[in-house]
């Protein structure tokens, strides 16, 4: 290894272990108490330090937002490869799998339903908003070629637009499913569980042969 790919493996690893502090304060102390002091006290920088890497509060959100895509982008990518599964029994796995997502990381499920608010505060050109792009196609493209999947097996409806299916799929769960539904709580005295299965079972009645 070279001098300059040492100098920004240092540096990858660096960012990584600041993030990884700035997970600890912000799910702590929450994001609005959390400050950048904290931060760099958590991974024993200076805060000069800090900003050489991470500009602002938001940006770190960013990077763990990106982060938390990848956890479920890597979660969807063991159900494509699935091949004991037809293309609908893998679109049914679809909301199970984000349900466990969301109880087994619920801070990394919230860094989902913040990402508006942090992006409008980060830089448009900034390699982690490109991060965060990137890893929502990723995962656009992971759930369109499931749906593909079940049209070339016969189990999906050939008219269904796989892309725009996607993306109206994956606003439902960074949006219209809210944290609230995803908690403990219930919901018009139904299993919050149950509310997601039934949305979903309307969509697979929809669109399976």
């Amino acid at each position: 290894m070279g001098v300059t790919e040492r100098k920004e493996r240092e540096k990858e690893l660096r960012s990584e272990s600041i993030i990884d502090a700035a997970e600890r304060i912000f799910f702590n102390k929450g994001f609005k108490h959390a400050t950048m002091n904290d931060v760099a006290k958590e991974a024993e920088l200076s805060k000069g330090a800090l900003y050489l890497y991470f500009h602002s509060k938001n940006e770190l959100c960013m990077a763990i937002l990106q982060r938390s895509l990848l956890i479920l982008r890597n979660i969807f990518e063991l159900l494509k490869e699935d091949k004991t599964l037809t293309g609908i029994e893998r679109f049914q796995k679809l909301a199970k799998l984000f349900i466990t997502f969301a109880k087994e990381h619920p801070n990394h499920y919230d860094s989902l339903l913040s990402y508006r608010e942090h992006r409008e505060n980060c830089p448009a050109t900034g390699e982690i908003i490109k991060g965060t792009v990137r890893e929502n196609k990723n995962i656009n493209k992971i759930i369109s070629d499931l749906i593909k999947m079940g049209q070339t097996d016969k189990t999906i409806k050939e008219d269904i637009d796989a892309d725009k299916l996607s993306l109206a799929l994956w606003g439902n769960f960074t949006g219209i499913m809210p944290s609230s539904i995803l908690s403990n709580r219930a919901t018009l005295n139904f299993d919050p569980e149950k509310i997601i299965e039934y949305h979903f079972e309307l969509l697979i009645n929809a669109i399976k042969t």
